[in-house]
């Protein structure tokens, strides 16, 4: 049977290290990237921004406490085809401003508004794609605003039956103040855990996770997220029913929140979409392959766009 121990902090053995990426990682950094806010129901919502404006847009939405780094493996390629791609930090996570209280619809709006802002919506109807909770904020605006969508794509987002949901919320995370930069990246670690053979983009997204206070350095999410957020039972059938905009769905083909009965399940509510499965990559695809990642991702934008 496999081993349910914890798995050890992939960063720990560093000592703070900065870790060597690939040249065409390092090239894509490179890229020209902006960066702005835009103020939406009194928070401030951070984005950057990748390509040029008035190109197709799409807008990427993170995970949950993760922030808009998280697609900088993915971002400047997608844009590099002709597009403008726009990454936010949702309410509550990354640069963005905290909230007394989070909500769906409240993600899906900020994203929404940050993708304006930031010039996804100048040549039209923009494609929304989201990891893992950014694909649930992407679900909800597909359905609440998916007629100024053209498209929705999800990432490795289980969407189960009913009585099969998630009620209430996930143990408090953050808040706690480490000394110095290899303490904190000592603890940084991927939720679900998994491994992931690309630890310099680890590295990378893990120091983008990091803010310095007084003290020392500490993470940017806010620590009472989950406490704070709405939970919301979906009914899946009735979502399918009201998307207002086509909708993918893709996983990764090791993930533990996708397996076949949790596929199986959506593929049959979900009968319009195209369902695609990233080889040799788990829940965390994004950092797992970036560039099969990119490329099923660049097949469906082209499909959409023709």
């Amino acid at each position: 049977m496999p081993s349910t121990a914890p798995l050890p902090p992939p960063l720990v053995a560093f000592n703070g290290e900065p870790l060597e990426a690939p040249a065409w990682f390092t090239e894509a950094q490179a890229d020209p990237v902006d960066a702005g806010a835009v103020l939406h129901d009194g928070a401030r919502i951070a984005w950057k921004a990748w390509g040029d404006r008035g190109a197709p847009g799409v807008i990427l939405v993170h995970g949950g406490t993760a922030h808009k780094g998280w697609w900088d493996a993915i971002g400047p390629l997608l844009a590099r085809e002709g597009r403008r791609v726009v990454a936010p930090d949702l309410p509550g996570m990354g640069e963005s401003d905290w909230r007394e209280a989070y909500s769906m619809d409240d993600h899906a709006a900020c994203a929404q508004a940050a993708g304006a802002d930031g010039g996804a919506f100048v040549s039209g109807a923009p494609v929304m794609i989201g990891h893992s909770f950014g694909g649930f904020a992407t679900l909800k605006a597909a359905i609440t605003f998916g007629g100024a969508l053209k498209a929705a794509i999800i990432l490795d987002s289980p969407i189960r039956k009913p009585e099969e949901q998630r009620e209430g919320a996930p143990p408090r995370r953050g808040g706690k103040v480490y000394p110095d930069l290899a303490a904190a990246l000592a603890r940084f670690r991927l939720l679900p855990e998994q491994t992931c053979d690309n630890v310099w983009l680890v590295d990378h997204i893990a120091r983008g996770s990091l803010k310095q206070v007084e003290g020392g350095w500490t993470w940017w999410f806010d620590p009472g997220i989950w406490a704070k957020l709405t939970y919301e039972r979906r009914d899946p059938e009735a979502a399918a029913a009201a998307l207002k905009c086509p909708m993918a769905v893709i996983r990764g083909a090791q993930s533990r929140l996708m397996g076949p009965e949790t596929w199986d399940y959506m593929k049959s509510v979900f009968t319009d979409s195209p369902f695609v499965t990233v080889p040799n990559t788990q829940h965390h695809l994004v950092l797992d392959d970036p560039l099969a990642t990119t490329a099923a991702l660049d097949a469906l934008l082209e499909g959409w766009a023709r």
